[in-house]
């Protein structure tokens, strides 16, 4: 016999009307935070009803809201909405993922004190993980298409990178919203580490490692976001 959790009964009670549902997937799946506004012109409903289903969602932990200014924007900061960040992982009955991640780090970094090794773990996961799916490729991608390739495995991973060009001088990689958001804080840099290697070495067989890699923020050290800049190789 297992008991609800109540934070499961309320995530369900928010997601069991369909349009609340249809909201929070468009607010999940957007590259950018929603406004009110965006919703209204997806949905072709009145801002007030919108409003009342961002709220429920808001409530029950889902989604969160960001004042977000906007260049050459007359009047107030609009509301964005984004994909809470904490995870809620619904299993029935339970299973406790993440104590098994918490005790494997645990046991990571008690093994070794050298970084090098974790991030030649995680590089070699990563170049393997390419060659084992449908992306694998034969012969290195031109470094924009490696990237979007990455964008879409990391996707497929949870993830929600966002890839931005800076100005002809390559490419900035952008996750506000880490998968690992529970655990990187306590097992910094860690978790980071195995992270962004695991990136590079996806990254390095899609390119035939043609790239710079340049970590210059990262959300668990509080940074409001991670970001990576990447640069062709000369």
């Amino acid at each position: 016999m297992y008991r609800v959790r109540p934070d499961i009964l309320t995530v369900s009670k928010a997601l069991g009307e369909e349009t609340r549902f249809a909201i929070f997937q468009a607010v999940a799946e957007a590259e950018t935070p929603l406004t009110v506004k965006d919703l209204v012109a997806r949905f072709g409903m009145h801002h007030s009803a919108i409003r009342i289903h961002l709220n429920r969602l808001e409530e029950a932990g889902l989604i969160f809201s960001r004042r977000q200014h906007q260049k050459g924007a007359v009047g107030r900061p609009q509301l964005g909405f984004l994909p809470s960040e904490t995870a809620l992982n619904i299993s029935l009955p339970p299973r406790n993922y993440e104590f098994l991640a918490r005790l494997a780090i645990d046991f990571m970094a008690r093994a070794t004190d050298d970084a090098r090794e974790a991030e030649a773990f995680g590089h070699e996961w990563g170049r393997e993980y390419i060659r084992s799916t449908a992306h694998g490729v034969d012969g290195p991608l031109p470094l924009e298409d490696a990237l979007s390739v990455l964008r879409e495995e990391a996707l497929r991973l949870g993830g929600r990178l966002e890839i931005a060009g800076l100005d002809g001088r390559g490419f900035a990689l952008l996750e506000r919203n880490c998968i690992f958001g529970e655990l990187s804080p306590k097992y910094e840099p860690l978790v980071c580490d195995l992270h962004q290697s695991v990136m590079r070495g996806m990254l390095t067989e899609l390119t035939g490692d043609a790239f710079r890699w340049e970590s210059a923020s990262t959300l668990a050290r509080g940074d409001g976001r991670c970001l990576v800049r990447i640069s062709p190789a000369a």
